[in-house]
């Protein structure tokens, strides 16, 4: 059941298709069932009228032949046998009393019905033979356990069938989803497994181990095409921002401003390649990082004091806390543009007198403002490159700052997630190392 749960089979349209299905078969065995109860009850009652017939024309012999004490004798015979008629004598005149024989005559006349025959005598008196009806009710509760086990059983095994069907199915179909939410996710290299089976499941998961193959592929040859042309870019424009600066060293009068504006650009677009071409060498494994121990209350702090100046522009209070001190082998530069990318964020997007908190605890670091945070959609895809969530584009920026802090926590074992603050946003620095491996590397230290 651990492939599916109730609440995966109540939203399984397979499930549900198989009950309908079983509902429908339910209900028609219940109706032949019941068919076939009602004939069998019939003919039984048919045999047991012949069965009377049989009796009371014996006994209509008898009287044919006027031996009435015969007739008395065999009726008193017959009733102390163990069979499936009852016998009783009355008068015909009165209808006050009536009392099933031996020994007694009645004084109640009582008509034919469907299962008793009526015998006149010369004297005014009747007999009445007729079936037990405790032989039918005797047949009745025989054959109703026998139904109920003859339905109940049936449906209770197609249930049974039905539910591990629908879990044999959604087994397979959560394999599926598992690895397609591993490759939504973002990992490389995802195979979904194939059975032996050679089912449509089967070919299903090789078409779509081709399109993740495909689109990995798709991926790899972008991500090249767009390192290659940063790196072939950056060269031209790192030279015509230099003749720019070479020029602006003369008098340039009246085009200085222009030609300070082209420098600017050319400035940010060469930061622009540069930022591409670093994410992407961190994450390739190009850039090597040389770790050494990390204290990241320290790089919280001079990150702090680098970002004070511009806080206290917007009249925003940026403080830091250490709830907990945590060490790790790292690259100090890197981890502080990571946390510098983050807070940086923070204070952009935080109104003025907004406030920004940066915190250390023994998960690693955390960022929260109360500023306009990000919507559920906008988080799953911010540390994407070039991605921005501010669609208005109202602050400067290419929206790679939390790519390249994506790549640096990748590149030391950690991870990069984002959660409300209500309002603003907490955006958390995970890092591998647990609190009792810091305090084995202080002693160490």
């Amino acid at each position: 059941m651990s492939y599916a749960g109730s609440d995966k089979l109540s939203r399984s349209s397979i499930f549900k298709v198989l009950l309908y299905f079983i509902c429908c078969v339910s209900l028609m065995f219940i109706l032949f069932i019941n068919q076939v109860f009602v004939s069998s009850e019939s003919f039984y009652q048919n045999q047991l009228e012949q069965d009377l017939n049989n009796e009371v024309s014996l006994f209509e012999r008898m009287l044919d032949k006027g031996d009435y004490q015969a007739v008395i004798e065999a009726v008193d015979e017959h009733d102390k046998l163990d069979n499936a008629f009852e016998y009783r004598i009355t008068s015909s005149i009165n209808t006050d009393t009536s009392i099933t024989y031996p020994a007694v005559f009645s004084q109640t006349r009582l008509k034919s019905t469907k299962l008793e025959r009526v015998l006149d005598f010369p004297d005014n008196k009747q007999l009445i033979i007729g079936i037990n009806p405790k032989l039918m009710h005797a047949y009745r509760d025989s054959m109703i356990p026998v139904l109920v086990t003859g339905i109940v059983v049936p449906v209770i095994l197609m249930l049974a069938g039905a539910l591990l069907f629908a879990i044999s199915i959604l087994k397979k179909l959560e394999r599926v989803n598992h690895g397609m939410n591993r490759v939504i996710l973002g990992e490389k290299g995802v195979k979904l497994p194939v059975s032996a089976n050679d089912d449509e499941f089967d070919v299903l998961t090789i078409h779509l181990n081709f399109l993740i193959e495909q689109v990995e592929k798709k991926e790899e040859s972008l991500k090249e095409l767009s390192v290659g042309m940063a790196h072939d870019l950056r060269t031209p424009i790192a030279r015509m921002k230099l003749r720019l600066e070479d020029l602006l060293t003369k008098d340039t009068a009246p085009f200085t401003k222009d030609l300070e504006a082209c420098h600017d650009d050319l400035e940010v677009l060469l930061g622009m390649f540069n930022g591409m071409l670093e994410i992407a060498n961190i994450n390739s494994g190009k850039h090597k990082i040389d770790k050494q121990w990390v204290d990241l209350s320290t790089v919280c702090q001079d990150v702090v004091e680098f970002l004070l100046p511009i806080s206290d522009e917007k009249q925003q209070v940026l403080s830091f806390r250490e709830d907990e001190p945590y060490k790790l082998q790292g690259e100090p530069s890197l981890l502080f543009r990571a946390i510098y990318n983050v807070v940086e964020n923070a204070i952009k997007y935080t109104p003025e007198q907004g406030n920004i908190e940066v915190v250390v605890d023994h998960f690693g670091v955390v960022v929260i403002d109360n500023g306009l945070g990000v919507s559920d959609e906008d988080k799953g895809r911010i540390k994407e490159p070039m991605y921005r969530a501010d669609k208005s584009r109202t602050h400067q920026g290419f929206g790679l700052g939390l790519s390249l802090v994506e790549a640096v926590m990748k590149s030391h074992g950690g991870d990069l997630a984002f959660s409300d603050n209500n309002p603003g946003l907490r955006t958390r620095l995970y890092f591998p190392l647990k609190p009792q491996q810091n305090r084995q590397s202080e002693v160490e230290l």
